[in-house]
């Protein structure tokens, strides 16, 4: 057996038992009076409760799905090797504590180097056409920065508004406005908000070979957590909140930290006791749950032979396609990634329609013999998942500003997080991270502040800065 061998299959040895990491379940008589009651199991929830032991608080973490982690999810099962169904790129690496917990923990983490790759039709793209593909590039840029500038608002702070329709004459300019937008906000260019996307903060990628979901699943194994016990209310008036679950009963708290996505909260999954302010109610309906799903795609060889961990993109003439990401990890499974309505138009469709959609736009670039490498697809599809109701949250058009409403606390006791509510990290697993601790802080600075009783501050791991 070779050395070479022997690695890979340690690493999917090592992702496949990271991925059955099951936490253990308390509720119950388990603890029934907690001081906080901590709402999903996702990163954020994880987070929140890692933040509440550490400061002595009592909680109790209900997850309505079947495993922690929420959206950021690892499964060895479809092809043999690890394919995250939602998050997978660990973004933003100077603000990622995960990735040194990553390599602490012995997974193999490495730097995504951006190698990218661009087709006219069925060749190459020229230098020529790279160069004018940069220039569309920097176009779009100062466009969006000026839409910004200006104070652009309302229904005219759109990417397509911003950009103008001549910007989409050019020839790459429905490729640029692709790769920013429905490839990376997950919104068609007149759904997302330049305003939205300036305020967010980018940095390098780094990928994990086990799985993005197998990083978070191992962080968080150590956390007590009921699952598949969903909430069906929230009674959050007089002293203290009552959660009311349709698997075990009502838990009373003092404080309760609500993790679910802004997509959860806007399909009305859980109800409110009293209901919630108009405002708030506001801001839900302002911050979109954008849909971004992967269509896997697994080869007997790295068929488009550009080496591990490369993005290829063809020329768009609109804002339907698919990229992709070729040759991850060097295990020849290519991920192909839509966004925006032509995800949505999938979602409705069977999976074995979604998979064809991503082996055909490979096929225009590379041609039809290349499906006589192809060995087994699949297509995920989070707008239509319960627990999820989209990928990640992407503000409407003026409704940028409904985020810092989004996160407000209600009555100093019921605690909004995740990924939407983070100021600048929002739509990335460190905003999830972030914002899960900063309301466990609250919470138990609330707690201190009205119950009294013991206290203990730890120090934390890691600073958001």
């Amino acid at each position: 057996m070779s050395e070479k061998f022997q690695l890979q299959r340690r690493f999917l040895l090592k992702a496949i038992a990271a991925s059955m990491l099951v936490p253990r379940i308390v509720l119950g008589n388990t603890v029934t009076n907690p001081d906080v009651v901590i709402i999903g199991a996702g990163v954020a929830g994880i987070e929140a409760a890692k933040t509440l032991h550490d400061k002595g608080i009592s909680f109790v973490v209900v997850e309505a799905n079947y495993r922690i982690g929420g959206r950021v999810h690892t499964d060895n099962s479809i092809f043999g090797v690890p394919f995250d169904t939602h998050a997978h790129w660990m973004m933003i690496s100077r603000k990622n504590p995960l990735i040194n917990y990553a390599k602490d923990n012995g997974f193999n983490i490495y730097e995504d180097l951006d190698k990218q790759k661009y087709f006219v039709g069925k060749r190459e793209a020229t230098e020529d056409e790279l160069a004018d593909l940069r220039r569309t590039d920097k176009a779009f840029n100062n466009k969006i920065r000026d839409s910004v500038l200006n104070g652009v608002a309302g229904d005219d702070d759109n990417a397509r508004t911003a950009l103008g329709e001549d910007f989409f004459q050019s020839p790459w300019g429905y490729t640029v406005a692709s790769d920013y937008g429905v490839w990376n906000m997950a919104e068609n260019s007149k759904d997302w908000s330049p305003k939205d996307w300036w305020n967010s903060i980018g940095g390098d990628d780094w990928f994990c070979a086990e799985g993005y979901g197998s990083v978070v699943a191992h962080y968080g194994q150590d956390v007590p957590v009921a699952l598949a016990t969903a909430v069906k209310e929230i009674n959050w008036q007089g002293d203290g909140v009552k959660v009311v679950t349709w698997q075990a009963g009502t838990i009373k708290a003092k404080a309760a930290i609500l993790t679910v996505s802004v997509g959860v909260l806007a399909a009305n999954h859980i109800k409110f006791t009293p209901e919630l302010p108009v405002e708030k109610q506001e801001a839900i309906d302002g911050i979109d749950m954008a849909v971004m799903n992967y269509i896997g795609l697994h080869f007997t060889d790295d068929v488009f032979n550009f080496g591990a961990d490369t993005y290829v993109y063809k020329q768009q003439h609109d804002e339907d396609g698919v990229g992709y990401l070729a040759n991850l990890n060097n295990t020849n499974l290519v991920y192909g990634y839509v966004g925006g309505d032509q995800a949505k138009a999938l979602e409705k469709e069977t999976i074995d329609t979604a998979i064809a959609y991503g082996l055909d736009g490979m096929k225009s670039m590379l041609g039809n013999d290349i499906e006589k490498k192809f060995i087994k697809g699949y297509a995920t599809a989070c707008g239509q998942i319960p627990f999820y109701e989209g990928a990640y949250s992407a503000a409407k058009p003026g409704k940028q500003p409904m985020r810092a409403v989004l996160r407000e606390t209600l009555a100093d006791k019921l605690f909004f997080s995740g990924e939407a509510t983070h100021r600048v990290q929002w739509g990335s697993v460190n905003g999830g991270l972030y914002s899960g601790r900063e309301s466990a802080n609250q919470a138990a600075r609330y707690i201190k502040r009205k119950w009294g009783g013991l206290w203990r501050d730890r120090p934390g791991l890691w600073s958001d800065a």
